[in-house]
């Protein structure tokens, strides 16, 4: 759970992740910080749980632009600028350039949620998206599960994830990643699972969840989908960067 406002933080994640932007997520007091960089250039952008933005950082064009993110959001536009339709018709192009190996059903699913947004159905969308998110996970718990280098162990895994629904296997992974001793050393990686991963995984389930358990109406923003839309690309991609690492290195747990 992030200590920042989870909605403001959510259309944050989106505005950086649909714009390509290197960052970084960390907690700090009462606050999500983000850290975005660009060449030399780094500032960032505080999330409180009061939902009020602050920027920080050297003078810099970078600093502009999320100031322009802190406006916008404030404005309620969700983000620095409008995605204009032919921009969001490049996120499957952007999403098979930037994971090769994507999955075909996870990439069905994201066109899917794409078709739905530009309908104008915006649950229709959120309940795709959900859909594609939980395939990569799948896909991503089973790879772990594979890579287990100690065969009693991984029969342990699997059975203990065995015909549990998404969250409890979820959940079953992160307790047995948290004693993993071969997690990667790149930073993007090491810290990704407990920040940009957590946060999504539960949005994108809370979201399909909220449209396919029909108790109430669902409360979606459209501009918080449009940037998990965006936001999806990133995701994915450290998803199947996690997996590369577990099958070229192993898991040791």
């Amino acid at each position: 759970m992030s200590n920042g406002n989870e909605k403001v933080c959510a259309i944050v994640r989106g505005a950086l992740g649909s714009n390509n932007m290197d960052f970084e997520e960390s907690e700090i007091q009462h606050a999500t910080k983000f850290t975005a960089k660009s060449g030399a250039q780094v500032a960032s952008l505080n999330v409180y749980n009061s939902g009020k933005l602050h920027v920080e950082g050297k003078e810099s064009p970078l600093k502009v632009w999320l100031t322009q993110v802190k406006e916008s959001i404030e404005k309620g536009a969700g983000g620095p600028v409008v995605l204009l339709p032919a921009e969001i018709e490049k996120f499957p192009q952007t999403l098979r350039e930037r994971v090769p190996d994507c999955d075909d059903v996870v990439l069905w699913f994201f066109q899917e949620a794409l078709r739905c947004y530009k309908a104008d159905s915006v649950a229709g969308a959120a309940f795709m998206l959900g859909a594609a998110s939980e395939k990569a996970i799948h896909l991503l718990i089973d790879a772990y599960g594979d890579a287990i280098t100690v065969a009693a162990n991984m029969e342990s895994f699997r059975s203990r994830v065995n015909q549990k629904m998404i969250s409890r296997k979820y959940d079953e992974f992160k307790a047995s990643y948290a004693g993993c001793k071969s997690k990667p050393t790149d930073p993007i990686l090491s810290q990704d699972l407990t920040q940009l991963l957590d946060a999504a995984f539960t949005f994108y389930r809370y979201t399909r969840n909220a449209v396919g358990h029909p108790q109430i109406i669902p409360d979606l923003d459209k501009g918080v989908v449009l940037a998990n839309l965006g936001q999806f690309i990133v995701y994915i991609e450290r998803i199947y960067g996690l997996i590369r690492h577990f099958q070229q290195n192993g898991v040791v747990v």
